[in-house]
């Protein structure tokens, strides 16, 4: 009989690397506590969906999060990308969305993301985001004893980046990508390693966390953090000997080719849905050179200053205007201690190269010099990104490694512990001019924020953050005095990722009556809806839904909806009400539906969805159902999916139908016609043409024939074939060396 091992003799297994890797996910896990628990509620279902009967509100008031997307678009288009992949369906196009679009191309749907599949629970975006955090903060860690801190300072930096501003006030697809980047470093680190040994590879994670960050969802974040990659890759470089540059090349170059392999059927589905697409304001390439107000840098490090998310706006609405561009902050004690890493012992390069870009990344974001803020921006592509809001992270990051550097400098150091004080009088008076400055726009903001602390409780914080590291250093007998360091940098991120949770809705009853009755209803067409369902809940639903809120979108149908339904809206926000920049000059969508109601048959329309109350005129609207959120009308005269003029049709779904025709005829689908969709009329193929500038059309013969339609990505075999040839380099650097081929093995093999 085998005696069963005990508890006690496996907890003496675990490293202790392995304890504090356990403890980064203990902070995480407490963190995120009050949801995990489920005394608040993080599902965006209700609230985004404008769905919500009843609803105990968070007790500080504003929004748990700042972008409405974590719903509209994260939840909704990522939830029937993973109900696609279950069904053994790749989901590259959702026909539930305006008149049918891209979906996994659309990119921030992150449809082919393997923890996208989370989202199949009600609650999954939560455990999605904790394993995101999670990974942060363990490569993290790992990044930053390759590096040699000492495991306290390591721990340190872990927690902080687990728990960063941008995972904090995002709950979208930029949050995706972030915990790639530590991975990209640890990665080059790899390679370095096994340079400097005379090993084989060491390019697995850089090909890995490449593929990964692209598949995230949001390339311009991954973008920005691959531009840091690269500054780390330059370090490292210098540290080699000139006889080794090669070989660390051609490992980092193999991770990077094979990375982009395995991301190939994304980039082909992305790069060829941008050719279709209308890109409203990433267009513009003014966008890139946006940047913040000197307002907004009191938030940067005290980021609750001005109260919670959307808490506030002001008599001008300029606080609206910070909350909706910031992309997340620092805090006081990373300032303090990464400044002190800025001054410590030994790892010079490393120092040097992290200081320009964080003096790059912070120029370019705030535009406070305007020549340095120049220099990336004269990057390919930079001028269509929102660099200010997406850059965060990559300030983040390199702050974190910093201020890691600064407690082992402390700790290794022991006379560098006088410099703490200088540096936290120095964070002291930043404190106070950060007050000074946030002042002016405070005042404004009404005397309901001058009647709670949220000013005085913002500065307290960072001041007596500042003074208790100060203190820790200070003080000359002070017992674990790295622990005391990192548990105060744990704290602080701790405090100050929280703190949004409170705004959160303590309870939430959703609606679902409304997708019960278009589920039973719709068949076929579509609804459009005036508040309740908001897009790209249909998606959610697997209802079709005239309505469309995401960028990019066909520019075919954004043509359609400004020519045919309401020439007055932005077209990537279609969402039925005063959203999406409409002036409140303009006609409301109401009376545009009323004005345009031929446009919206066309487009096959057969149900409209308004606020609970509201009425709609009885001469083109019939009300067939009331739930506690929304009133549900009929209209009649929608255009049918499948039509053919003088035949039969019977439809199959969305994409088959059986015609049985007299005489030749043309087959009109009411789906947005883009390359790649193709069409088979009784087994043999049939060319798919556009009609009416949006929809498609098929010739079919006389008699009864089936039809069906599909569609993939053009090029996307191509795809398929780079994917599968970054799977086998994979495969193949995990053969031990004498499995291979001895040819393959004499052209493969690094130095």
């Amino acid at each position: 009989m085998m005696r069963a091992v005990r508890a006690p003799s496996l907890l003496r297994r675990i490293t202790p690397d392995g304890w504090m890797m356990i403890a980064i996910v203990g902070v995480v896990l407490l963190a995120n506590l009050p949801y995990l628990v489920g005394v608040f509620d993080p599902n965006p279902l209700g609230p985004r969906g404008s769905l919500v009967t009843a609803s105990t509100p968070g007790p500080v008031g504003g929004q748990p999060t700042i972008d409405p997307n974590n719903g509209f678009v994260s939840q909704a288009l990522g939830h029937r990308a993973a109900l696609d992949l279950i069904h053994l369906q790749l989901p590259w196009w959702n026909p539930y969305e305006g008149t049918g679009a891209p979906l996994a191309g659309e990119m921030q749907s992150a449809a082919l993301f393997p923890p996208t599949l989370l989202l199949l629970a009600s609650n999954g975006q939560l455990f999605e985001h904790l394993l995101l955090e999670i990974l942060a903060g363990i490569a993290t860690y790992l990044v930053l004893r390759r590096i040699a801190c000492n495991r306290w300072a390591s721990f340190a930096g872990g927690a902080a980046f687990a728990l960063n501003g941008s995972f904090a006030w995002f709950a979208h697809a930029p949050v995706n990508p972030i915990a790639f980047l530590p991975l990209l470093l640890l990665g080059i680190e790899r390679a370095y390693s096994a340079t400097l040994e005379g090993r084989r590879h060491g390019w697995r994670l850089i090909a890995i966390a490449g593929a990964l960050s692209f598949y995230a969802g949001f390339p311009e974040v991954a973008y920005i953090d691959t531009l840091l990659g690269i500054c780390w890759f330059g370090w490292r470089l210098g540290c080699l000997e000139r006889s080794r540059w090669r070989t660390f090349v051609t490992k980092t170059g193999a991770g990077a080719a094979v990375g982009i392999l395995l991301a190939a059927p994304l980039i082909v589905a992305g790069l060829d849905y941008l050719g279709h697409a209308d890109l409203s304001i990433h267009a513009n390439t003014s966008l890139g050179s946006a940047h913040f107000p000197p307002e907004s840098l009191p938030q940067l490090f005290m980021p609750y200053i001005y109260g919670p998310i959307f808490g506030f706006t002001g008599s001008t609405l300029q606080l609206t205007g910070l909350w909706g561009a910031v992309g997340g902050y620092v805090s006081t004690s990373l300032l303090l201690l990464g400044a002190l890493g800025l001054v410590s012992r030994g790892r010079r390069g490393l120092r040097v190269v992290l200081s320009i870009w964080i003096v790059l990344v912070f120029a370019r974001m705030y535009g406070q010099v305007p020549l340095l803020g120049h220099i990336l921006g004269w990057l390919p592509g930079m001028a269509h990104i929102a660099f200010f809001r997406y850059a965060t992270p990559a300030l983040e990051l390199p702050l974190v490694i910093l201020a890691a550097l600064g407690i082992d400098d402390v700790l290794t150091v022991p006379e560098h512990r006088r410099r703490a004080v200088w540096a936290g009088l120095a964070m002291l008076v930043i404190v106070a001019i950060g007050a000074i400055g946030a002042r002016t726009l405070a005042d404004d903001l009404g005397s309901h924020y001058a009647s709670r602390p949220y000013y005085a409780v913002a500065i307290a914080w960072g001041a007596l953050v500042v003074v208790a590291i100060a203190a820790v250093c200070l003080i000359k007998r002070v017992p674990r005095r790295g622990a005391l360091l990192a548990a105060v940098v744990a704290l602080d991120a701790l405090v100050l990722f929280a703190a949004p949770e409170l705004s959160a809705p303590r309870t939430v009853t959703v609606d679902g009556a409304p997708a019960a009755f278009l589920r039973t209803h719709l068949g076929n067409s579509r609804f459009f809806t005036l508040g309740p369902m908001q897009p790209n809940y249909g998606a959610y639903y697997g209802v079709a839904s005239l309505n469309i809120n995401d960028i990019p979108i066909p520019s075919t149908l954004s043509t359609y909806i400004h020519d045919r339904l309401d020439p007055y809206v932005n077209t990537t926000v279609f969402v039925g009400n005063y959203g999406g920049g409409r002036s409140l000059f303009a006609p409301s969508p109401q009376k545009e539906l009323i004005q345009n109601i031929a446009g919206y048959r066309d487009a096959g329309v057969s149900y409209v969805l308004a606020p609970a109350g509201q009425r709609l005129p009885s001469s083109l609207f019939t009300l067939v159902a009331r739930t506690p959120t929304a009133w549900i009308y009929h209209v009649a005269g929608a255009a049918p999916y499948f039509s053919a003029a003088g035949c039969a049709t019977r439809a199959a779904g969305r994409d088959a139908v059986t015609v049985s025709c007299p005489r030749p005829s043309t087959l009109i689908r009411r789906e947005t016609d883009l390359p790649g969709w193709s069409a088979t009329v009784g087994g043999s193929g049939a060319p798919v043409r556009t009609i009416d500038g949006l929809f498609e059309a098929v010739r079919v013969p006389a008699g009864t024939h089936a039809v069906s339609f599909s569609y993939a990505p053009p090029l996307i075999v191509w795809g398929a074939v780079a994917f599968a040839g970054g799977l086998l380099a994979l495969g193949i650097s995990l053969l031990p060396a004498g499995a291979r081929p001895r040819a393959l093995t004499r052209r493969a093999a690094l130095p």
